[in-house]
């Protein structure tokens, strides 16, 4: 090591004292012990050349290895060539040989004061032991300073004793070596790069570790090569160290800390690789968690340690200095507080249950692979798969939404109730108790179980986080302070897991652990497991061990984990990282992960649990399966090509039919995703010709193959052509999830009603249907129902379509189901929502229904140029040809009118147009592009073009017949018509949309504005204004700012005078309305409030009379949601008459 010591001082001044002392004719034994690293050599080399510096005679040796078994190697080094030695070996007479070294000793003491320097002591042979033991208790009356330096670090094989451990305490001064402090560590690493960040600062003494070896090595490498910034990054892997000073320092480390403890060093390290980067996840275990109790915040930041190079300049006077030496030596004798914690679990220990590792639970649960088999009813209590012997059954609606098993769907319809998510053992995997134990991966409770004492799960945790609060503990100026750990057992105690990888002894592991965290090697994280300090300190012990081991770690690791019952994947990420174990309970921890993980919504984690369960023995028809949801998988983690490629493997594999289906489904959806839209096409075909005997399942892939081909023109004309001719002669060739279709085709036809498609719509949702044809028939209803105006009943019927998505199975339901409900929520108005939904990306690079309703969103709320941006994400020649692109293109328009470019968004509206016509979607239902032409052709002076086009607009929703479709047609074709006429039907819109059932203020507002505008420009302002308030209103209560401002303009141009946004809402109240209202909303009368506030009661009635009318209630009862949301409006008074 180099550079000046830090944080010696107190060393140095004890051995400056004892030299004053030696030279004044009075020795003794100074012993300097310390951790490996911790600077004994350097500290001891100090005071030598102190010592010489003041007249005293040095004689000095450093011990090794190799001379432990020769007697008194050590001393014959140190004394020098001794001439009775010379023609014999010492030893034959231990006695007589160590009085003739004493002697040696003494004849040198008589020419001067003597400085005696062992360096290393623990590695002497035993007679140089026992000859230095026996010189310390003479020493005292001669001018002899004895000082030896010593490891003193808990090892995992006991060490011997310690050199001075039959000595008196009065004989001999010892002094530990503490580990540096951050804030000496963190002056070191400046004064090496005096330009060095905080935060770079803060990542060198993690690595350094509390110890000055580790810390030189690492500024040494750091230093080693120039840096284009100066500054090299810290790197995570020793191999972009150079020359390699940092590993040689922590192999070293590893070397004196004996094989023992370098195992169980190793084996921490290893098993750290599988830690997740947070706390333990306590969901889904059978434990309770525990919070840790916080550590005080630091007083600052690191504080600039003073250097030690001066802990000689002034040497104190003979024994003053350490008088009184701190006991230090004990540290190890008495772990601080985390080494107390360690040796003895906490008190809550107790309170988590163990699982036997002779449970036979999976034995007895139902098999997950009933795949495919009818799925077994509820009616009759059965074991969960991961209970242990005192766990409890539990009711189906017990079960987290989403997690329905559809590979136990049966062929017998969907009355059935379906198992609780998770795969379980499979008729080929025999489960037994020699198979490993269950481990927590679901907690299963009834209502009200009896309290024994102990903590509980909170209900619902396996589909819940209970997590512990965060704790991350900080490290003191001096020592280090960390959060107990977690009792011997939990999910982050790595006590037993480590003794089995490593074969030791747990007491020494967990004296060790704490040792280390102690000197500041190991920091416990969050969750309260000990990792080592930074991941490059953990790469370097790891460095040059072999392969085959690590993995053998990781095996013993799940295994001691599945017996001590750890959660599911915890036991999962080591299996990622060994080779195929060939015993059953290996893959179902990895199956039963990868059910949690895609309940977690963390495809990436479910994929790589996926892959490693496919390099265990599999069965062909079980390996076409995972195959199955690991395509799905990698496709939802946007590996579109590797999903391909998964899936399609799959479909060479042999199956039955129904997986067949399940499997060319995904893979058809994948290609089309990806625009190989005629791929798809040819495999579905190929898979329906293929279930001649099933024909069920064959109109599942006709079905599928229909809601495909919308991603290309030519595809579903060819398809619809099909479809459409068998519904007309034989409905029942195509099932009823292909019926639905055709209602679905019909509607944007233009062939038939909103009431007679809903009714068609819901005769189909009362027949039987088959389990796979159900989600093609519950998202098209559900679209259906959408464009019908029946909202309540388009949103149960998506939310019953997504909880039947089986997650890990890729499926074209569930993208079409989230665009509906996208477009439920435009329709009611929550541009906040919109932008929310629309910020998971959809499943291929252009532009998704969703980005259209997001751009339209970001219109509505005024943030134009956000919506600009959002925009300009999409290059259109580069996106294939498919509905959604219709629905963007529209949505674009929206913004360019919006943004005063009629020219552009007349463009866009046109080509939206010609594209929905090629697709046979003639209703404005979709995309009113008609309506929207009209506008830009009146902003453009075609009056003529856009009254033919607004004409033929209100034909067609008439048809369709819904309130938001007839109410915007007559809007626009009010304002083209102008006049008396236009009037007519400007309050023939207002009047179709204000009496709509649904919420229809998205089409409302505009038509509001538009009345206004034409009543102004009539001369009938009093009217006009009343219109236009109610539209600045409701643009309030939906955040509409574009359209308040309109409102706004609209107003002034009228005479009014005063802020429209000041108007409505729970904002626009005044500070007495706002007192009032709040102790109303209390449930205070109207007298008691005036009482309350010395007013007159008939002033307390008006103002609530006005804030009524500001937050457009007409109740009490309403006061305290409308004070929360800002109000909402009501329809029942008319804004003219006000009743």
């Amino acid at each position: 090591m180099t550079g000046p010591l830090r944080e010696r001082d107190d060393a140095h001044a004890l051995l400056a004292a004892e030299i004053e002392r030696a030279r004044a004719g009075s020795g003794r034994l100074v012993l300097l012990r310390g951790a490996t690293g911790t600077g004994r050599t350097a500290v001891l080399e100090t005071a030598a050349r102190h010592a010489e510096d003041r007249g005293l005679r040095v004689l000095r040796v450093r011990c090794s290895p190799e001379d432990t078994p020769v007697p008194f190697a050590m001393v014959l080094h140190l004394l020098g060539p001794v001439p009775e030695f010379t023609d014999m070996t010492p030893g034959g007479d231990d006695r007589g040989s160590a009085a003739r070294l004493w002697r040696l000793l003494r004849s040198y003491a008589a020419e001067g004061p003597v400085l005696v320097a062992v360096d290393d002591v623990h590695f002497a042979d035993d007679s140089s032991r026992r000859w230095l033991t026996e010189a310390a208790r003479h020493v005292d009356r001669l001018p002899v300073l004895l000082v030896a330096t010593e490891r003193s670090q808990y090892d995992v094989d006991p060490r011997p004793a310690g050199l001075t451990q039959a000595l008196s305490p009065s004989l001999v001064r010892t002094h530990t070596l503490a580990p540096l402090s951050d804030a000496a560590a963190a002056g070191m690493v400046r004064d090496a790069f005096p330009d060095a960040s905080a935060r770079w600062t803060e990542e060198c003494v993690r690595a350094g570790a509390g110890s000055p070896l580790l810390l030189h090595a690492l500024l040494d490498d750091l230093g080693g090569t120039p840096h284009p910034d100066g500054v090299p990054p810290v790197p995570d892997s020793c191999a972009a160290l150079y020359p390699g000073s940092y590993p040689a320092a922590v192999s070293w480390w590893l070397r004196s800390a004996g094989p023992a403890t370098a195992d169980v060093a190793r084996c921490l390290a290893a098993l750290e690789q599988a830690w997740p980067a947070g706390p333990p996840d306590g969901r889904g275990a059978l434990r309770h968690a525990l919070p840790h109790p916080r550590t005080p915040a630091p007083d600052g930041a690191y504080r600039q340690a003073p250097s030690s190079d001066a802990g000689y300049s002034q040497a104190p006077s003979p024994g003053v200095a350490y008088a009184q030496a701190p006991p230090s030596d004990g540290v190890y004798r008495q772990a601080m507080p985390l080494g107390g914690a360690y040796a003895q679990a906490a008190s809550y220990d107790t309170a988590y249950p163990q699982a036997s590792p002779f449970d036979t639970a999976y034995s007895r649960s139902v098999s997950s692979d009933a795949g495919y088999r009818d799925a077994p009813s509820f009616d009759t209590p059965r074991r969960h798969p991961h209970e242990g012997p005192t766990a409890r059954t539990r009711r189906p609606r017990d079960i987290a939404p989403g997690c329905r098993d559809v590979w136990s769907a049966g062929p017998g319809g969907g009355g059935a109730e379906h198992p609780e998510h998770g795969p379980y053992p499979h008729p080929d995997e025999p489960a037994g108790p020699a198979d490993g134990a269950p481990y927590a991966a679901y907690p299963v409770h009834d209502p009200y179980d009896s309290y024994d004492g102990r903590p509980r799960t909170a209900s619902g945790a396996a589909y819940g986080r209970t997590d512990p609060p965060a704790h991350a503990p900080h490290r003191t100026t001096l020592w280090r302070t960390s959060s107990p750990p977690p009792a011997r057992g939990s999910a982050g105690d790595p006590v037993d897991v480590l003794a089995e990888a490593a074969g030791a002894d747990p007491a020494r592991i967990e004296g060790w652990l704490a040792a280390m965290t102690r000197l500041g090697l190991l920091r416990p994280d969050a969750g309260g497991r000990p990792r080592y300090a930074h991941p490059l300190l953990r790469d370097a012990v790891l460095s040059g061990w072999p392969r085959p081991r690590r993995e053998a770690v990781h095996r013993a690791a799940a295994e001691a984990m599945l017996r001590r019952g750890d959660r599911v994947e915890a036991v999962a990420r080591h299996l990622l990282r060994t080779p195929a174990v060939g015993r059953s309970w290996a893959l179902r921890v990895l199956r039963d992960a990868v059910t949690v993980a895609v309940h977690d919504a963390r495809p990436a984690d479910a994929v790589r649990y996926l892959s490693r369960a496919l390099d265990e023995p599999l069965t062909d028809d079980l390996r076409q399966r995972l195959l199955t949801e690991l395509g799905s998988l990698e496709y939802a983690s946007a590996d579109t090509p590797a999903a391909i490629a998964r899936l399609a493997e799959a479909q060479h594999l042999p199956a039955d039919p129904r997986n067949r289906v399940r499997t060319a489904v995904a893979l058809g959806t994948a290609l089309a995703g990806r625009g190989e839209i005629r791929t798809a096409m040819e495999v579905l075909r190929r898979t329906e010709g293929r279930l001649s005997g099933h024909p069920g399942l064959a109109r599942t892939v006709q079905t599928a193959t229909a809601m495909l081909s919308d991603e290309d023109l030519a595809t579903r004309q060819e398809v619809y052509r099909w479809l459409c001719e068998t519904g007309r002669h034989s409905p029942e060739l195509v099932g009823t999830a292909g019926q639905a279709l055709l209602v679905r085709y019909a509607a944007t036809a233009a062939l038939i009603s909103a009431d007679e498609a809903m009714a068609r719509v819901r005769d189909l949702l009362g027949q039987p249907t088959d389990p796979l044809a159900e989600p093609f028939l519950l998202g098209t209803a559900a679209a259906v129902a959408q464009w019908a105006d029946e909202l309540d009943e388009a949103e149960r019927l998506v939310e019953r379509g997504l909880a039947g998505q089986h997650p890990a199975l890729l499926h074209p339901m569930q993208h079409a189901l989230l665009n509906t409900r996208a477009d439920i929520v435009a329709a009611r108005g929550d541009h906040a929502r919109l932008l929310a939904l629309a910020a998971d990306p959809g499943p291929g690079p252009g532009p998704t229904n969703r980005d259209a309703h997001a751009l339209m969103a970001l219109v509505h709320t005024g943030r134009t140029d956000e919506a600009l941006r959002h925009a300009d994400r999409f290059d259109l020649r580069e996106v294939p040809e498919n509905w959604e692109l219709n629905r963007y293109l529209y949505a674009r328009g929206v913004l360019r009118a919006a943004t005063g470019d009629p020219a552009g968004a007349l463009h866009d509206f046109l080509e939206c147009g010609r594209r929905q016509a090629a697709r046979e979607v003639i209703s404005p239902v979709v995309t009113p592009w008609r309506t929207a032409v009209a506008e830009c052709r009146l902003a453009l002076g075609g009056g003529p073009e856009a009254l033919a086009l607004a004409t033929e607009e209100l034909r067609l929703a008439r048809v369709w017949g819904t309130p938001r479709t007839v109410g915007r047609a007559l809007r626009v074709l009010g304002t083209a018509t102008g006049g008396r006429r236009g009037l007519e039907l400007a309050e023939e819109a207002v009047r179709t949309l204000r009496d709509a059932p649904a919420d229809t203020d998205m089409e409302l507002i505009p038509a509001l504005l538009a009345q206004g505008r034409q009543l102004l420009d009539a001369g009938e302002r009093g009217r006009a204004r009343a219109r236009l308030r109610e539209a600045a209103e409701l643009a309030e209560g939906k955040g509409a700012l574009r359209w308040l401002t309109l409102a706004g303009q609209a107003l002034r141009e009228g005479g009014a005078r005063g802020s429209v946004a000041s108007r409505t809402g729970a904002g626009a109240l005044t500070g007495s309305e706002r007192r009032i209202a709040e102790l109303a909303a209390d449930g205070r009368t109207n007298t008691e409030i005036a009482d309350l506030l010395h007013l007159a009661r008939r002033t307390v009635e008006t103002h609530l009379t006005s804030t009524y009318r500001k937050l457009r209630i007409r109740r009490r009862t309403e006061l305290p949601g409308a004070l929360e949301r800002g109000g909402r409006r009501e329809r029942e008074p008319h804004p003219d008459t006000g009743r």
